[in-house]
């Protein structure tokens, strides 16, 4: 299977009883098949199609080597977002289900990437590839994202932390990107108010924030409290490392049921939501704090945020 592009998993071919998309977004370092697969299942595609019957299941792959060399280099994360915005709103055009709820499920600095349709959406003109796909977005499940930037843990650490457990060359250094905190804590902020302003008009993205419950190599990667935006959405944790907590093998598996009870609850729309009875297991519920609004304005919030991304590095 190639790991490039979109991939519709399931159902392939006839839909005529599909009413929600699930699109999984790996990490700026990972690929759309070894991120969700574990001893060999691809649980998006063999244990999500069985309990989400109703729902059309996509993994996004992209070139997040951002060059055929093995050398260091920038890696646009406005492009990724723009492109995936174009190869979402033309797949579901040619399959007459432009106006289909979404919901994304993101893994690592993959859900940052999602914050950025979202925030890009709210600034498009309605018509644009990432306005239609932030207006049709019910919810976004996070797995691992690191949303905030600590004196303890601060925005650099977090990123070279993941890196540094996923690389193949461990002697290779990824930049820092201190120097872009600025704008990746106004990408957050300005998420967090299109999140506010999107619940004052009825049109919610419901959000679930995973954090990871043990420590890979001694170490916390995303530690509970970067891992959340304070007073949005529920919080919730999955028994395992950064690396393993966005694998399953199985449906029994905690972690899985967790996940899959959160996709169930993001798909909920007015009285009508996908069958559901089971619980997200260790939540907390932040019922949309005080949110104190930004002001967006019409400016490119990601324009000059890049991720140093490497050759080799696979999440």
């Amino acid at each position: 299977m190639a790991q490039l592009g979109l991939e519709e998993l399931s159902p392939v071919g006839s839909a005529e009883r599909v009413d929600l998309d699930v699109v999984f977004i790996h990490g700026p370092f990972g690929n759309r098949i070894d991120t969700w697969t574990k001893h060999g299942v691809l649980w998006p595609k063999t244990l999500l199609s069985e309990d989400l019957p109703r729902a059309r299941i996509l993994t996004l792959g992209y070139d997040s080597d951002g060059t055929k060399s093995n050398r260091v280099t920038d890696v646009s994360m406005e492009s990724y977002a723009s492109d995936l915005c174009e190869r979402l709103t033309s797949f579901r055009a040619g399959r007459e289900s432009s106006d289909r709820p979404l919901v994304f499920v993101a893994y690592s600095l993959g859900g940052l990437l999602c914050a950025q349709i979202i925030v890009k959406g709210a600034l498009g003109d309605g018509a644009d590839s990432m306005s239609i796909i932030a207006n049709n977005t019910r919810g976004i499940v996070f797995l691992g994202t690191p949303f905030q930037g600590t004196r303890v843990a601060p925005w650099g650490k977090i990123v070279n932390a993941i890196a540094s457990v996923t690389r193949k060359d461990p002697t290779q250094k990824v930049e820092s990107p201190d120097q872009k905190s600025e704008m990746l804590n106004t990408l957050v902020n300005s998420f967090a108010s299109v999140l506010h302003q999107r619940k004052r008009d009825k049109r919610e993205i419901t959000v679930t924030f995973f954090h990871e419950t043990k420590k890979l190599h001694g170490n916390w990667i995303v530690p509970k409290q970067n891992s959340r935006i304070p007073g949005f959405g529920d919080h919730a944790s999955i028994n395992a490392d950064h690396s393993t907590m966005c694998k399953f093998a199985d449906q029994d598996s905690p972690g899985y049921q967790s996940v899959l009870a959160a996709i169930k609850k993001a798909s909920v729309k007015g009285d009508t939501r996908l069958e559901d009875d089971t619980p997200v297991s260790h939540v907390e519920n932040n019922n949309w704090g005080t949110v104190h609004n930004q002001v967006l304005g019409n400016q490119t919030i990601i324009g000059g945020m890049n991720f140093m991304a490497e050759r080799g590095l696979v999440e």
